[in-house]
């Protein structure tokens, strides 16, 4: 049961020790109002479950296991423990993000080395295997990384009825229309947002007509106006540190305005101010994790902390906020290993 004024996380991670120690699953963390925290016992629930997302509307934890040949695993919430919702589907190869329809009766599964997103009805005791998919091509000028697509995430754009899939690969923001669901995805290469040469867009946020991506490659964010589909701007998230090729991971926008972005190359948290009239973003604060390889972050439910998972450190920090989100400094440290994915319950 949870408590009043508690905000409840599943915490993701990863089950193979190449980052971090390997961990016996996935586990739950309660934040009181305070900022304490209390972890669950580890859940097994498959191989590598390294992203998580829940279906409030369906009760259902959503869980992608990355790996080559990715599973995607359903569960429903049991006091604090998990019962198996769906069958375990098939993905592509290296799933690496989950996001939910509303009614929560559809996934999305952004498949990185599979250059596609997914999609898989969830029923219980029913297949959670693909019903649909949409392939990408597409490359950037780091040979390195953008040799092929990589999509990284699937967020919901629910204003216009669509999907919207950072691909870090080709320097896109895919734009998935979703109007004839279940039957089949509307694409259109000419819809796909570009994003400047170099940059691999990873993660991005929605606020109104306006969108800002976390750009993993050359360390920026951009602004892209959703209504006319284009990049207004890319700004620098910190010129203070020696690029490791770790860069930008997960972001979060608080309700007072404020970009939150995992420096995986400065080991930190980093605070922007967007400024939806003037369509810029600011640098307003910086603060080291005391961990390494910040690979996701998520915000306490009124907002007074982020958390922050220190993957490579086995370590997640609880960091304190101002009242429009501003990080200030860390307060606690949860040891836990190997941390990917903070999963909020709503």
């Amino acid at each position: 049961m949870i408590e009043t004024g508690t905000t409840r996380f599943w915490v993701g991670a990863s089950t193979l020790g190449a980052l971090g120690s390997p961990a016996r699953g996935i586990r739950s963390l309660d934040l009181d109002a305070d900022g304490l925290a209390r972890l669950g016992e580890p859940i097994d629930v498959g191989p590598n479950p390294m992203f998580l997302a829940v279906s409030s509307a369906a009760g259902v934890l959503g869980v992608v296991h990355e790996l080559a040949d990715g599973r995607i695993s359903s569960w429903t919430f049991e006091g604090d423990g998990l019962a198996p919702f769906s069958r375990v589907g098939v993905t592509s190869g290296d799933p690496c993000h989950l996001a939910f329809t509303e009614s929560g009766e559809i996934a999305f599964a952004a498949n990185y080395s599979g250059h596609r997103l997914t999609v898989h009805p969830l029923a219980p005791d029913a297949s959670a295997d693909v019903v649909l998919e949409a392939e990408f091509s597409g490359s950037g000028p780091n040979l390195e990384r953008q040799a092929g697509s990589h999509p990284h995430q699937a967020v919901l754009d629910h204003d216009r009825d669509r999907l919207l899939v950072p691909d870090l690969g080709a320097d896109r923001v895919r734009v998935i229309g979703l109007g004839r669901l279940p039957e089949s995805l509307q694409t259109d290469d000419g819809a796909h947002i570009v994003i400047h040469p170099g940059a691999g867009p990873r993660h991005l946020v929605v606020s109104g007509d306006l969108a800002v991506t976390a750009n993993e490659l050359d360390r920026t964010v951009s602004l892209i106006d959703l209504v006319e589909g284009r990049e207004l701007a890319w700004f620098p998230i910190g010129p203070d540190t020696e690029p490791r090729g770790l860069g930008c991971s997960a972001i979060r926008l608080t309700r007072g305005g404020i970009v939150l972005v995992g420096d995986r190359d400065a080991d930190a948290l980093r605070g922007l101010r967007l400024d939806v009239e003037a369509r810029t973003l600011e640098l307003v604060a910086t603060v080291p994790t005391g961990g390494r390889h910040p690979r996701d972050l998520e915000l306490s439910h009124d907002e007074r902390f982020a958390l922050v998972a220190d993957q490579a450190s086995d370590s997640i920090a609880i960091i304190a906020l101002d009242e429009t989100g501003v990080p200030l400094e860390v307060v606690d440290t949860v040891a836990t290993p190997a941390p990917a994915c903070l999963a909020r319950v709503p």
